[in-house]
């Protein structure tokens, strides 16, 4: 069944898609796009399904939803698009940085970014809350992650905006380019971390070994770029997307306020309720049928993870409310299956100690003018967001 609905269109992401997907839940959970030529998939079984069957639905054709003009970006040693088993043998390398051990190591330090990067906000003030924490924190994280100097964190932050798309429309640096400074730059830091570990990511990543094999310069290089990508990007908007969450639902922020101990379940219901990653794509190798529709080798599906996780069939009839002592909540923000998202574990403690320190310092926030969407398909970039920052005193 062809839907009204423009699910190929970046304004649509950058409204208020959620009508859209209960009803598309309702009454055509299997969609077909014309525009662009690709099938929705807003049901929580059915991605799951799709995720569960890397064999029928590789990533090896791209992720992106076609945009019907250029083909969808691939890098055959990103950990997002091999096949098995090529994919295992990169995730069991990688997986030796994202470990819950390694996680905790760094855990501090992250916590300390945190108060750092809060530090330079006045209470009863008004603040960008993308410009002056959103952008700059994960940015600043991921730099000390693989262990950049704090000189370079600035340079570092306007590469990554520009190389990505989400600087601002004024900026003069080129995106080429900008990847270009991010290539030579991890290149320079990969060379020096095979001289001389220091237990950064890098070095941890460098030094990793699995039946012998280890990762060369190109992978380290690639995942760098999928760090950025993926760890940059996908926080900014958990913190941005949160804190909306957080500003439009008073009783359940004073809840968290009042009692800290919940932030951990609150940030499942913030990944779940906002959703940080609209979307990735399969193609399919075979014809597969789902929910009576005949998806034919080739077609490309695109699952909508903001509908899966209001699917009220997994979340219940209040699955539409955003409720911070939700459990259990087994959203699939972080994708689910062997593409599953491998920082999962840290953008959870960055997030949980992001929330509790804004909250511990600042209980009281609302809006202070209009938030500023950038129109996207991938990811719900939001590009500004005044904030008044109060204390409740």
């Amino acid at each position: 069944m062809r839907t009204s609905f423009p699910l190929h269109s970046p304004d649509f992401y950058a409204g208020d898609p959620y009508p859209a997907y209960r009803e598309l839940r309702a009454t055509s959970p299997v969609c077909w796009n014309d525009v662009i030529g690709f099938w929705a998939l807003l049901k929580y079984d059915d991605i799951r399904f799709v995720s569960s069957h890397p064999a029928a639905f590789p990533p090896t054709k791209g992720i992106n939803m076609p945009d019907g003009q250029l083909p969808p970006p691939v890098q055959e040693n990103n950990l997002i698009f091999p096949d098995p088993p090529r994919h295992r043998q990169l995730r069991s390398l990688i997986n030796s940085g994202f470990t819950r051990r390694q996680v905790a190591i760094l855990e501090p330090g992250i916590r300390e970014i945190v108060r750092a990067t809060l530090d330079g906000l006045a209470p009863d003030s008004v603040h960008d809350l993308i410009e002056q924490v959103a952008a700059p924190l994960p940015i600043r994280m991921i730099a000390e992650l693989v262990g950049a100097p704090r000189d370079d964190w600035a340079q570092l932050r306007a590469w990554s905006d520009a190389a990505i798309g989400t600087a601002d429309s004024t900026t003069d640096l080129d995106p080429m380019a900008a990847a270009g400074g991010l290539y030579h730059y991890f290149r320079r830091l990969i060379a020096a971390r095979r001289t001389e570990a220091r237990g950064d990511l890098f070095s941890v990543l460098a030094d990793a070994e699995v039946d012998g094999i280890r990762l060369n310069d190109e992978e380290l290089l690639d995942f760098s770029f999928l760090l950025l990508a993926a760890g940059n990007e996908t926080t900014r908007d958990l913190i941005a997307l949160g804190t909306l969450a957080l500003i439009a639902h008073p009783d359940q922020r004073r809840l968290l306020a009042e009692d800290p101990t919940l932030i951990p379940v609150a940030v499942e219901e913030i990944l779940r309720w906002s959703s940080p990653v609209v979307h990735m794509a399969r193609t399919a190798t075979t014809d597969v049928e789902i929910r009576g529709r005949l998806i034919r080798e080739g077609d490309v599906v695109v699952m909508l993870y903001g509908s899966a996780n209001r699917d009220e069939d997994v979340f219940g009839p209040d699955a539409e409310e955003f409720k911070v002592t939700r459990h259990p909540n087994p959203h699939i923000a972080f994708g689910c299956g062997e593409h599953s998202c491998v920082g999962a574990q840290l953008a959870r403690v960055t997030a949980s100690a992001f929330f509790a320190e804004l909250l511990r310092r600042f209980p009281e926030l609302e809006l202070a003018g209009e938030v500023d969407r950038m129109p996207a398909t991938m990811l719900p970039v939001v590009k500004r967001m005044p904030v008044r920052l109060g204390t409740g005193r």
